[in-house]
């Protein structure tokens, strides 16, 4: 499968997730998969948006601190997008892991490829939002990526074959990891590639 094919069929995916989520749910427990394949052909074009919105956005426009516009330079905003994209893989796994062992607490069964399924297109609006972090004024927009928790909620059951009485703690406990996670991720960034100063 060439580029052009493999874009149009995770811009095709992305679309049917978001807008028909409960049938999208049921085609991708089908789908044979191997976490490689997920990798693939799926996550690492989603996540390599927030990292190339962010450097762009950031190098080009800048970010606001108090009165004034920090611009990141080329290469600074380079190192600090390829740090965020490289250490976001691994990090969506570990979540994945971490949603896979809960499985049990709500009567459903452990499955890390189930559950890395779970966490990958139920971040797909996450991924999507951070396109408003190229333009300056619409960076608040990324808050449309909690539609990821109803992706989320409308898939765990399914895809974790837990009780669906069960699935809103369920969504709470994958909130509370995924927060967690992010919170991780952008500290260890700012930490080894801080912001410029004004």
């Amino acid at each position: 499968m060439d580029i052009k094919e493999r874009l149009k069929d995770i811009g095709e995916r992305a679309k049917r997730i978001i807008v028909s989520p409960k049938t999208e749910w049921q085609a991708i427990e089908a789908e044979p998969t191997t976490a490689v394949d997920l990798y693939r052909n799926y996550i690492l074009y989603m996540a390599a948006i927030p990292a190339v919105a962010n450097f762009l956005g950031n190098w080009l426009f800048g970010v606001s601190r108090g009165s004034s516009v920090v611009h990141y330079p080329f290469v600074g905003g380079l190192m600090r997008s390829a740090l965020q994209y490289g250490l976001g893989l691994p990090l969506l796994y570990g979540v994945a892991l971490a949603i896979s062992h809960l499985a049990p607490s709500f009567e459903g069964k452990r499955d890390d490829l189930r559950a890395l399924k779970l966490i990958a297109y139920s971040y797909t609006p996450i991924w999507l939002a951070e396109i408003f972090g190229l333009v300056p004024g619409l960076r608040w927009l990324d808050v449309l990526g909690v539609y990821a928790v109803y992706l989320f909620y409308v898939g765990v059951s399914r895809m974790m074959r837990s009780k669906e009485e069960y699935s809103d703690v369920y969504t709470a406990a994958g909130l509370v990891l995924g927060v967690a996670a992010a919170f991780l991720h952008g500290f260890i960034v700012h930490t080894l590639v801080p912001m410029p100063t004004p």
